[in-house]
């Protein structure tokens, strides 16, 4: 083939995709605040910036120092403090019995330090001063951090959440998504999901309470910051938490959470998957290769703390891997606790994605996090689950209704128990099968989590907010979200009908009566 030949076979290709590929947004500039100190967090986001970078847009990504990574073309303003609030929390002793309330105000006040620190930090105080910055968009964590809100009434901007542990009734309410049959609690700490009348009103109360958390714990202390460090703000915090043009929510239909959602709730579960993996090592990669009977891989997530699992918990697990004949691959802060048992191998950190994907591996014993969870879906392993706090509950009730998971009782766990249930797992071919099948549901999409996320975040950079998307409830009243409006008119016209059918019908029998006394002559008793 000659040059010219060559040449031009390359630039056919090239010309066919320009004039029938997808267009490309034009460049915009982006604001992204994301005030986590965790780096599973990070883990999700940290793809979906590089996409839009890579996309062309000038972002500007305020976050903590140590767990965002650099990405190339982004200006970063980085907040130490947020590294000092992690700091913190790995030193606290966290008690898995908290009461709700107790859990609230816990909760409380580390996203009031996450807004406080971000908002008081010198960067962004620099930004927020600059007269000459502008944005078009403004993307953020959804929940919890409101004061950060005001970054979108201060740029005048569109507002974008990420919901990265998926969504409940406080992310549905942002976009008005009022479907109260699906609702799910933040935290699953005493609530018990069921089908009977008494289940039900139990859920309703619990849900309520929540509600009376936010309002009553979470929300003053946000207002309180929002105004101190937005004080020309024309538009409350209660304004802006309805004015949110799109979310993502870190979840898909197929994993078994199907929800009526509005056209600004997007799923995108498995956007961080669009980060590409590292090769396994080369001793990890013998030590998969040569498992004779397989692999068990135990994670109970990036920053679960050894010491923050119950009393006894790693002695019973360690005590029931030693029964079995597979490989135990555990992660743990101190693996050289772990390393003298016989079939045990320990690291304080593993290539988890890379793991789940080598054949060998035949079960996932896991906290049930999300990005877990996910990753378990997408390379088909089963699941032993043992959930610890807030979502895991609900993650793991999905999982076994699916038929890929069994759960644990942390509060009740025995050796014989664990070797017991694993066994089961193990030998029951019904679960490799049903993962599966999960897997290509979950992988049966038009496009790529990465790729719809994308999409959108750009559609509504090109409809200048898309407040087309929007539910006519966000613009609504009190009275007409919740319907009282309606409800008020029915049961007003209902009552008035009632009221006239029983002075109509007393008249007629009052009636009746006279004629009677008056045809017989007879006073009628009374």
């Amino acid at each position: 083939m000659s040059g010219g030949s060559g040449i031009a076979g390359l630039l056919l290709p090239a010309l066919i995709f320009g004039l029938l590929g997808p267009k490309l947004a034009e460049t915009e500039n982006i604001l992204a605040i994301f005030s986590y100190t965790f780096g599973s967090s990070y883990l999700l986001i940290t793809p979906y910036l590089k996409s839009l970078a890579q996309r062309g847009h000038q972002l500007t990504v305020i976050s903590s120092v140590s767990e965002m990574p650099h990405i190339e073309g982004v200006h970063h303003i980085r907040v130490p403090k947020l590294d000092m609030l992690m700091e913190e929390l790995l030193d606290y002793d966290f008690d898995l019995k908290l009461s709700k309330w107790m859990e609230a105000q816990f909760v409380s006040e580390y996203f009031y330090n996450c807004s406080r620190y971000v908002l008081g930090d010198p960067g962004v105080q620099e930004l927020l001063h600059n007269s000459s910055a502008q944005y078009s968009m403004v993307i953020l964590e959804a929940s919890h951090t409101d004061a950060l809100y005001g970054f979108s009434q201060h740029f005048n901007a569109p507002l974008v959440g990420i919901a990265a542990y998926g969504s409940a009734w406080n992310i549905d309410f942002l976009v008005g998504n009022s479907a109260p049959s699906v609702y799910e609690p933040m935290s699953a700490l005493g609530y018990s999901p069921g089908h009977s009348l008494m289940e039900k009103w139990h859920n309703l109360i619990f849900i309520t309470e929540e509600r009376l958390v936010e309002r009553f714990i979470y929300l003053p202390d946000q207002i309180d910051l929002y105004k101190q460090y937005f004080p020309e703000a024309s538009a409350s915090i209660h304004d802006l938490r309805r004015r949110f043009s799109l979310i993502l929510i870190n979840q898909h239909f197929s994993m078994g959470r199907v929800r009526s959602n509005v056209p600004n709730i997007v799923e995108v579960a498995g956007m961080h998957l669009a980060e590409p993996t590292k090769p396994l090592d080369l001793e990890l990669k013998l030590l998969l290769d040569e498992a004779e009977h397989g692999v068990i891989y135990f994670s109970m997530g990036l920053q679960v703390l050894d010491k923050w699992l119950p009393p006894g918990m790693q002695d019973t697990l360690l005590a029931a891997f030693a029964q079995l004949k597979q490989q135990v691959i555990w992660k743990s802060n101190n693996p050289a606790l772990f390393n003298n048992s016989k079939n045990v191998y320990a690291r304080s950190y593993f290539p988890q994605r890379e793991i789940l994907n080598h054949p060998n591996v035949k079960l996932f014993i896991n906290h049930a996090g999300v990005l877990s969870t996910i990753e378990a879906v997408h390379y088909a392993v089963p699941q032993l689950c043992i959930p610890l706090y807030y979502d895991q509950f609900q993650n793991t009730k999905r999982m076994e209704q699916l038929g890929v998971a069994r759960s644990l009782d942390y509060t009740d766990l025995t050796s014989d128990g664990i070797v017991m249930v694993i066994e089961n797992m193990l030998l029951n071919a019904s679960y490799k099968q049903n993962a599966r099948d999960l897997s290509n549901r979950f992988h049966d999409q038009p496009m790529s989590a990465m790729e719809t996320a994308i999409w959108w975040t750009e559609y509504i950079l090109r409809h200048k907010g898309a407040d087309h998307m929007r539910i006519a409830e966000q613009e609504m009243s009190l009275m007409q979200y919740y319907n009282v409006d309606v409800v008020s008119v029915l049961f007003g016209r209902i009552g008035l009908s009632a009221m006239i059918v029983i002075f109509l019908g007393w008249k007629l029998v009052a009636l009746a009566t006279r004629n009677l006394e008056y045809r017989f002559n007879v006073p009628m008793i009374r």
